[in-house]
């Protein structure tokens, strides 16, 4: 009974998630495995090859922009995560965007992966609105001699981490698990100390030995 109940949910999702008024699919060499995730007024733009969108079961995307341009490149989002108003967006080849399990996009969040990088949040995260991540600078910074200095690099959130409003996380950032960065904070660089507050801008642990918890104790 429960298997049986189970295909008709899956076939449910199928057909609700390729209503023509409700989501808007523009895919040129690009695929979308969707195992059970709900969407909800998403538009997917992909120009390019080998291009893959992985979307694991449960959890609601909703008013989320999915855009690839170049060739294989990855955007996958865990079991039970969910996100609302989302800016997806790759340029180049070989990025990968990685979203974990029941992890929480809460509301206009720009993710920008270029130069065949990483983005990566782990499981049990929970974002606030307005932020941004960035694995480059979109434009170029030389030096004398016309050489580039300001090349990409990953942008790696660990498991359960908290992120405040209208926070901005440039290239090259690390965060240890069970960590809260606050609102407005401008991080540039690794922070390898777990449980800790990183705030500021430039952003700096400000508290050490603690923890978070989304309930209201």
């Amino acid at each position: 009974m429960k298997n049986k109940i189970k295909r008709i949910l899956q076939k449910l999702y199928k057909l609700f998630n390729h209503l023509p008024f409700n989501n808007k699919y523009r895919l040129r060499g690009a695929k979308i495995q969707n195992y059970g995730k709900t969407l909800y007024k998403c538009k997917f733009v992909c120009n390019g090859k080998g291009n893959t969108i992985i979307l694991h079961p449960d959890g609601v995307i909703r008013n989320t922009v999915f855009y690839i341009n170049g060739n294989n490149n990855t955007i996958e989002i865990g079991k039970g995560s969910s996100i609302v108003q989302g800016d997806l967006y790759i340029e180049d080849d070989s990025n990968k965007i990685e979203i974990g399990n029941n992890t929480r996009l809460c509301g206009k969040i720009h993710l920008a992966c270029t130069e065949s990088k990483t983005i990566k949040i782990g499981n049990d995260c929970l974002f606030s609105s307005e932020i941004v991540f960035r694995t480059g600078d979109s434009h170029s910074i030389l030096d004398e001699q016309g050489n580039r200095i300001n090349h990409a690099d990953d942008v790696i959130i660990n498991d359960h981490v908290w992120i405040g409003y209208r926070a901005l996380l440039n290239k090259g950032v690390y965060i240890a698990p069970n960590s809260v960065i606050g609102a407005g904070a401008v991080v540039t660089k690794k922070f390898n100390e777990s449980n800790v507050v990183i705030a500021g801008v430039p952003a700096k642990i400000v508290k050490t030995d603690v923890n978070w918890c989304s309930k209201r104790i």
